[in-house]
């Protein structure tokens, strides 16, 4: 049976089918409040009349946040600074913002957005997306054909240190390479470091390993969805419902989308139980921990 390979799932969609299954409304959106953090820029004189903004200063760029005393949140430049005719002395600019309101000259501050925090007020929206990505986050640290790659380069930086991505899930040395094999990587402080040589400082050139990457939700494949939704929607039954009947019929659901999921895998990982290493052609021993188990 063939799989579409890429998912076509929203994260939006994906909550919603959880809800759905534990019997609660769907939603239209996953943020209804958004928290803006702001990296302070410059300060200046400045005075607002409905969205004029009236100032010295020229070149403020649109986009750039307004903050002061009495002065709304979210207030930013909607439109360029135009100079004032006839011309003053010293020059005044007249930018448009997005907000209506009345400020008398004050210290202004010119602010960009450092980072932008989404939350959602509703709880069981809110439960339903984290165990979402909990449960996205676990079922692809097992490593998939889909997000896991054997025998991949990577090159240490001007120390001789390995920094370990964030989306890099899990990683280990290929141990088909002779000077591998008596090496014992880990993930230590963001780092790879050397549990046989105690020591973060890697001297080759480039190391092969195997790693296990992190792939944000529209990348996934849909049975590994599927079952990444299935198996989320029985945890969120037992952290908001506690409905016993409710949490055996989810668990037989997630069993369905899991088989079919391990269907996918098998389809598409190309395995065999003569223990060749992936693009080897030598015979490799039985080693239980790369066994496909699940």
């Amino acid at each position: 049976m063939a799989f579409p390979t890429t998912g076509s799932n929203t994260e939006l969609q994906a909550v919603n089918q959880i809800l759905a299954s534990v019997g609660q409304a769907p939603v239209t959106t996953l943020t209804t409040d958004e928290t803006f953090v702001l990296n302070e820029l410059s300060r200046f004189t400045g005075s607002i009349s409905g969205t004029t903004l009236t100032t010295t200063t020229a070149d403020i760029p649109v986009g750039t946040y307004i903050s002061g005393p009495n002065v709304a949140t979210g207030t930013s430049i909607a439109v360029a600074g135009v100079e004032v005719s006839p011309a003053t002395d010293p020059v005044t600019y007249n930018y448009t913002i997005n907000i209506s309101q009345t400020v008398s000259s004050q210290t202004l501050t010119q602010s960009v957005t450092k980072s932008r925090v989404e939350s959602q007020t509703n709880p069981d929206v809110a439960i339903a997306l984290n165990t979402l990505r909990e449960v996205s986050r676990e079922i692809q640290s097992e490593g998939w054909s889909f997000n896991k790659e054997y025998d991949y380069s990577i090159t240490p930086d001007s120390n001789n240190e390995v920094v370990i991505p964030n989306n890099m899930l899990q990683i280990d040395l290929n141990q088909t390479y002779t000077q591998n094999m008596d090496r014992d990587a880990i993930n230590r402080e963001g780092k790879l470091y050397d549990k046989t040589a105690h020591s973060f400082v890697w001297t080759d050139d480039k190391l092969y390993v195997d790693v296990i990457w992190y792939f944000d939700w529209t990348s996934i494949p849909t049975p590994i969805q599927a079952f990444i939704i299935a198996k989320a929607a029985t945890v969120v039954s037992s952290r908001i419902i506690g409905d016993s009947n409710q949490y055996q019929m989810l668990q037989q659901k997630e069993a369905l989308a899991q088989a079919t999921a391990l269907e996918y895998e098998c389809n598409q990982g190309d395995y065999t139980f003569f223990g060749s290493p992936k693009g080897k052609n030598f015979y490799q021993s039985y080693q239980p921990f790369h066994t496909l188990m699940r």
